[in-house]
């Protein structure tokens, strides 16, 4: 929880808003809905490995076999 202006209610999960009653109204939320929030923000965490960018790793490069020569794969 971080502190901030007197009836500012934001809801973070790792550093990111999830929920913010500057942008609703005002209201506060139900609980169902917090608990929505939180699952749709875990849901965006759930992509596979493979297809999550790598920031400042290259992907393997490819090898041609037709060009390989004898003995090669």
């Amino acid at each position: 929880m971080k502190k901030g202006p007197v009836g500012l209610f934001d809801i973070y999960v790792d550093e990111s808003v999830i929920y913010s009653n500057r942008k609703e109204g005002g209201r506060l939320p139900q609980n169902e809905e917090v608990i929505r929030r939180i699952r749709d923000y875990q849901g965006r965490l759930a992509v596979p490995r493979k297809t999550r960018p790598n920031p400042g790793k290259e992907a393997p490069a490819e090898v041609d076999k037709t060009e390989c020569g004898p003995g090669c794969g």
